[in-house]
Formats: structure tokens, sequence, C-alpha cells
């Protein structure tokens, strides 16, 4: 009975969790400053949807990881691969909102940042971005972060 009601309590907020999402993200990207003069700001309601989808998804991950490892069921491999998946999730987590924060810090209009174990992708919604602003970029992630050059991939999205 207990693995019901713990199964019910995640369950619930996770609806939660989705109903906030969504009221964020319509509460941020309606209050989202027109950048270019002209009115235009589906481009930055795009990426402010794309990262509350992101957020919603890393939630039910979240949720699914903790599920396996409350479980009764679950092996002690299994609890110790979702408690290290786990862990590597918030990490990436915690590294992009770092990165976005920088980013967010010089200016840029729009932005999104997606980390993997194998590299960090960075899209900026920049129609001048410049080698010095992309290196400057690249040089906060490899001071910040354990990726690598080769690992980082700065994506200019011009409108």
């Amino acid at each position: 009975m207990a693995a019901n009601k713990k199964k019910i309590i995640i369950l619930c907020t996770m609806v939660v969790l989705l109903i906030a999402s969504g009221y964020l993200n319509y509460v941020l990207t309606s209050k989202i400053p027109d950048t270019n003069g002209g009115g235009d700001t589906a481009l930055p309601t795009y990426f402010a949807s794309v990262k509350a989808e992101r957020q919603t998804t890393r939630n039910k991950e979240i949720a699914y990881y903790d599920a396996i490892i409350e479980s009764d069921s679950a092996t002690a491999d299994a609890k110790a691969a979702a408690e290290a998946a786990r862990i590597q999730l918030v990490g990436h987590m915690e590294t992009e909102s770092h990165v976005e924060t920088f980013l967010f810090g010089k200016g840029y209009p729009a932005y999104l940042v997606s980390c993997t174990a194998g590299n960090i992708n960075v899209i900026v919604v920049d129609n001048d971005l410049t080698a010095t602003e992309v290196a400057e970029i690249k040089n906060f992630i490899i001071a910040q972060t354990g990726y690598v050059l080769k690992q980082i991939i700065i994506s200019p999205y011009t409108v």
C-alpha cells in the first residue's frame, strides 16, 4: 500500500510541476521585452517555450529516477544506475543554468544551452556574433565547467 501512496504523491507532484511550468512559461513569455524594436517577440518566446518544455521533461526524468531509487523491487544495480544518472542530469542542469546566466549578463536577447556527457551546445541569437564573442563564451565554459574546447559548439542564430 505504501508503494501506491508514493506513486500517487509522485504523480501529483508532477502534475503540479507541469501546471506551474505552464503558468511560468505564459508569464515569462508575455513579459519578454522587445529587443529588435519591431514588436516581434516570436523568437524569444520560442526559446522560452523550449526551455520550459526542457524543464518539464527533466522534472519527469528526475521523478522517474527517484521512483527507481525508492522502489522496493528494483535491484541494487538499478538503484545505483538511477542515482548516477540523476546526479549527472542535475549536473547538466546546473551547468546549463550557469552558462545561460552568463549569456543573459552579456545581453544576448535569446539563447539556449544544452549539455550532454560528450558536449555542450550553445545557440545564441545574434546577427553579428564575432569570433571574439565566441571565444569569450568558450573561455567562460572552459573555465567554469569540465568541458574542453573540442566539446563546445557555439551556433549563432541569425534573424
